[in-house]
């Protein structure tokens, strides 16, 4: 890890919004215990330089050219008054289900608008803004922000805390089985925005719960930033069905970190999807911290141009008898570039662990470039643990047969693709937003 601090307009300007943070969550009545994370954050965030290219999970991936003085974290936003006041492209992806959902909608730097649903008050579920959450409901949150999450993991991570601005809280109590399903919406509006949001989803013993991540933008023309952080806890024997779906504007970086904490007996279906933004780093860590704990993990990467996908995955095997099921794909044409990291870490008396790794990549064009780096760290030996990762083009046999039956080449290679993608798609929870994201296949196929 770098710890030398770099003096540069970037680094001036991370100055200047370290202390706005901590003024400003003062006005706004932060309480003590907030406040103090915050600070402890920044104070990291002062000692440590960014990522370089030479620690082994930034080799692949620069931000330099993320211009960080031209940002704004602090822009001012409106709240919306009722639903119908978000932004075209969030309602297009609520699909006229707005009202039949609950729903935090974030707009660059603030959550703008939060609704439950009368059927989870009764159940009593909690879903709201981080902010609320730490006003209204520190006795539930105060102990869960920031424990999966370290604030020295790397620089970008202290900044992110240090800022949080928005996010949301999503409580399940012991024994509810939420019968709505919760979305949560983060939108960019233009250039020069940047959003650090922090949300922590909690599901009681025996409970369930199906959330639903989606992060959009405006097309814009100037670098926007998101920093964002989410943490997940599954009680004893409970259920958790999450989906993250990154569809920025090409202007976007994107930094996130995601962890996961699996009691016994637990299961948590996570699909991470990531077809949009200009350059993408998304660390993902799932802990199976209690026997019997199950961890199912699909997701997929689709760029063309000169996207930059990197994905970085731990599946944290710490106690006997649990399993975990990891499928990532890859698909690029033009210039685009994916990084796929993935460890699965075995710790001493994790015994009859069952842990699969797969990296499927597929390439469009010859200038599109793959780099598939699956690992295994065992200090147990009753386990079956498998890695495996692929590369290559569309088979061209497939293409022959689908041409020979009449179809332009175009409408064949879509076909392809549709289906390399389509056992992660079918995973998504939502029909809608399944058929929305086969649009943006289609789309980027062309």
């Amino acid at each position: 890890m770098n710890t030398t601090p770099v003096t540069s307009p970037a680094s001036n300007a991370l100055a200047g919004w370290l202390a706005t943070a901590e003024t400003r969550a003062t006005q706004k009545n932060e309480p003590a215990w907030a406040l103090a994370k915050r600070s402890h954050a920044a104070a990291v965030a002062s000692s440590l330089a960014f990522p370089a290219r030479d620690e082994e999970l930034w080799r692949r991936t620069d931000f330099g050219g993320l211009p960080l003085d031209s940002l704004e974290p602090f822009a001012a936003v409106t709240p919306a008054r009722n639903i119908d006041d978000l932004p075209v492209l969030l309602l297009t992806r609520l699909a006229g289900e707005g009202a039949n959902t609950a729903l935090v909608a974030q707009t660059d730097s603030e959550v703008v608008y939060e609704q439950t649903h009368p059927t989870l008050v009764k159940q009593g579920v909690i879903v709201c803004s981080m902010d609320r959450a730490i006003r209204e409901h520190a006795d539930k949150v105060q102990a869960l922000l920031g424990s999966l999450i370290a604030t020295d993991y790397d620089r970008w991570t202290a900044v992110g805390e240090a800022l949080r601005q928005g996010g949301a809280f999503v409580w399940v109590p012991k024994g509810v089985h939420a019968e709505i399903p919760v979305r949560l919406m983060q939108f960019l509006s233009g250039a020069g925005r940047l959003a650090a949001p922090r949300t922590v989803i909690a599901v009681g013993d025996g409970g369930s719960v199906t959330v639903v991540d989606e992060l959009l933008s405006e097309n814009a023309e100037g670098a926007s930033m998101y920093l964002g952080g989410t943490e997940l806890f599954v009680g004893q024997g409970a259920k958790l069905t999450f989906a993250s779906l990154q569809d920025w504007s090409r202007n976007v970086y994107h930094y996130g970190n995601g962890r996961a904490q699996l009691a016994k007996d637990s299961e948590l279906q996570w699909i991470q999807v990531m077809v949009g933004g200009r350059m993408s780093k998304t660390n993902i860590w799932f802990n199976l911290d209690g026997e019997g704990a199950n961890a199912f993990v699909h997701g997929f990467m689709f760029g063309d141009s000169r996207q930059h996908f990197h994905l970085h995955t731990l599946q944290r095997h710490l106690k006997p008898n649990c399993t975990s099921d990891l499928l990532i794909k890859g698909c690029l044409k033009d210039k685009a570039r994916s990084v796929y990291q993935g460890l699965i870490q075995v710790a001493e008396g994790a015994q009859k662990t069952n842990a699969y790794q797969a990296n499927r990549n597929l390439l469009l064009s010859d200038q599109a470039r793959a780099d598939s780096i699956p690992g295994l760290e065992i200090l147990a030996n009753d386990v079956r643990c498998t890695h495996g990762a692929t590369l290559g083009h569309v088979d061209s046999e497939h293409l022959f047969y689908l041409m020979a039956r009449g179809l332009p080449r175009v409408e064949a290679e879509r076909l392809v693709v549709e289906a390399f993608f389509e056992p992660v798609l079918e995973r998504i929870p939502l029909e809608s937003l399944r058929e929305q994201l086969r649009e943006e296949i289609e789309r980027k196929i062309g």
